[in-house]
């Protein structure tokens, strides 16, 4: 009577990454390495050289393939390598397979968990200055060493976006690479008009973004020693694929103007109960102009800036009841007030084009403001097509009360 042989099925593993002379995947909860590489044969050998029932030579090599299953994952995600050992993602948290004594041996590596939080998108993760970032399900992980030269998983958004990125970044699929020249990491969602996230690891800033145009933004990519953004556009009969950069001078995207501006947090002093107001305050900015191009009604210039100011008094989220003072795109109340003004010492050119140069690299304005409050909070937003470096600001207070 015929035997049929049973048939055995394969899963493909969903997370690879090469170290230290091996190949590591990962399925389910189940991390498997291959032995020492000196051909591409033992690219799948995941098993020992020796035989494990020999009576003679049944010795695990530290050069051996092998496997271990990491109880209490569920569904790795990915892994990759990071100091002596790998990352292994999964949904419900990520573990650390290390040597202390450095590289990896089949005969002496160690497993611990470093975080409770699991990967929600595979291409989040970002290694930036001897860290390893990625996004949860409920804000932005850190993974780095500690005083003990342990590995640590700390949610670095908790305290700070963490409403933001949950409304913004959770489920959809972000995509993320570290900017080397500039030490920003930046994420981006891959839809239309979609939401971007920079974080500057210098100051340890988040900087919210979003693309006005109709292209979408995928990962971005380093391309020797430039930093540009994979893109593609559905919005016509045919999809366009293509790669962009930020250098787009007249500051738009893709075709589309986009709004710059930055709001300060909300200034109470320490009192939230006195009232404030504003002797003056002292405005400076990067001067952009290097060239007067012509005239019409006013100098042009070969790099303008330009920035228009805003005071919000009394938490109040709209102005509807008269608490905003300067007048930003018909908000507010009174007249636009134009802080950036280029031509601060006078002269007249003999032609043009003319070279720009006052012998200041940093423009200040002095501004009383108007209004007053338990608080306030700042506006500064660019104008269409213009540049704005802001540096920084000084404002004088006045508060009632007993301090």
């Amino acid at each position: 009577m015929p035997v049929t042989a049973p048939t055995q099925r394969f899963r493909n593993p969903v997370a690879t990454t090469y170290a230290f002379g091996r190949i590591f995947s990962g399925i389910d909860s189940t991390v498997y390495f291959s032995q020492v590489l000196k051909t591409a044969k033992e690219a799948g050998r995941c098993y020992q050289v020796n035989d494990p029932v020999s009576e003679e030579i049944s010795d695990v090599l530290d050069t051996d393939g092998g496997s271990l299953i990491l109880d209490d994952a569920v569904e790795i995600v990915a892994i990759k390598p990071f100091r002596s050992g790998i990352l292994v993602f999964a949904k419900n948290g990520v573990w650390y397979i290390f040597n202390p004594d450095g590289g990896f041996k089949a005969t002496a590596f160690n497993t611990t968990k470093v975080s409770e939080r699991g990967l929600a998108s595979r291409r989040s993760l970002v290694e930036a200055e001897g860290r390893m970032f990625f996004f949860s399900g409920s804000g932005i992980i850190s993974i780095a060493a500690d005083e003990f030269d342990n590995l640590r998983g700390e949610d670095i958004t908790e305290t700070s976006i963490r409403d933001y990125y949950i409304e913004n970044f959770v489920d959809k699929n972000s995509q993320g690479e570290y900017n080397e020249r500039e030490k920003r990491i930046e994420w981006w969602n891959p839809e239309v008009n979609g939401k971007g996230l920079v974080l500057d690891l210098t100051i340890n800033a988040y900087y919210p973004q979003q693309n006005a145009g109709s292209p979408v933004i995928g990962k971005p990519l380093k391309i020797l020693n430039d930093f540009v953004y994979t893109y593609w556009d559905s919005s016509s009969t045919y999809t366009g694929y293509g790669l962009a950069s930020a250098s787009n001078e007249e500051f738009k995207d893709f075709g589309v103007d986009q709004d710059a501006y930055l709001i300060t947090g909300w200034e109470t002093l320490g009192k939230f109960s006195h009232k404030k107001s504003i002797n003056q305050a002292k405005v400076y900015f990067n001067k952009t102009e290097t060239t007067i191009t012509g005239y019409s009604g006013g100098f042009n210039y070969d790099k303008p800036s330009g920035c228009l100011f805003q005071a919000r008094w009394d938490f109040d989220y709209s102005d509807k009841y008269n608490k905003w003072v300067g007048e930003v795109q018909g908000t507010g109340r009174g007249q636009a007030v134009q802080l950036y003004q280029p031509l601060q010492r006078g002269f007249i050119p003999d032609a043009y084009p003319y070279t720009f140069d006052t012998g200041e690299s940093i423009l200040s304005k002095k501004i009383n403001v108007r209004g007053c409050g338990d608080a306030v909070q700042f506006l500064f937003k660019a104008e269409a097509e213009k540049d704005m470096q802001l540096l920084g600001y000084s404002v004088t207070y006045t508060m009632k009360g007993r301090m």
